[in-house]
């Protein structure tokens, strides 16, 4: 199997503030996509799926959204629903998956959604925030892995935030959950993932 990747900048607009992550990845300010361009963008994909699948064997397509953050976009539910109808446009031999990188930090009815209408979710735990929040971003960690979605969480292991993230990674453990430790934050240009 060789599927295409589709990598969806979704926009900057963050509700994390991570000090190792470069301002050119993530704001606070920046508009939201209005959902106009998230549909208009959405169209854009499917003509360029439609001709590029003209030349490949293999037709399995990913389409990664990422940011910034993509679920604090007012209209995210909405295009969350939008995406999962979508696919279904696609001629049988045209296969279409979605994943969604996110820091995880969303509601409870967000991460529904997200179960409901993606194929797959990367989660990006980021010790460089509040406690709350972060025992937020646990409890959507614990729901996604009920939901039964595919589900990879990268464990974002900043040297100033050790031992949070290894006391995350034991959680993982004992809920059998899968995790990837990626050291980050001694190079702002090493940065991988902004969510």
């Amino acid at each position: 199997v060789n599927p295409f990747m589709i990598t969806w900048d979704t926009g900057p607009r963050c509700n994390f503030d991570c000090s190792y992550c470069p301002s050119h990845r993530h704001d606070n300010f920046s508009k939201h996509a209005t959902l106009e361009e998230l549909i208009n963008t959405i169209d854009f994909i499917q003509k360029y799926i439609n001709t590029i699948s003209k030349y490949r064997n293999e037709n399995t397509y990913y389409i990664s959204l990422t940011g910034g953050e993509p679920t604090v976009n007012p209209h995210f539910i909405k295009l969350a629903e939008y995406l999962e109808q979508w696919k279904k446009n696609f001629k049988d031999n045209i296969i279409v998956r979605l994943d969604l990188t996110t820091n995880g930090a969303m509601s409870e009815k967000i991460a529904n959604i997200v179960s409901k209408n993606f194929d797959h979710v990367t989660i990006s735990y980021h010790s460089e925030t509040d406690k709350t929040v972060k025992s937020n971003v646990l409890d959507r960690i614990l729901q996604f892995k009920n939901s039964n979605i595919p589900m990879k969480v990268n464990v974002m292991m900043h040297a100033n935030y050790f031992t949070d993230c290894t006391e995350l990674c034991n959680t993982l453990d004992k809920h059998s959950v899968k995790y990837i430790a990626r050291p980050i934050g001694e190079d702002p240009d090493s940065i991988l993932s902004t969510a």
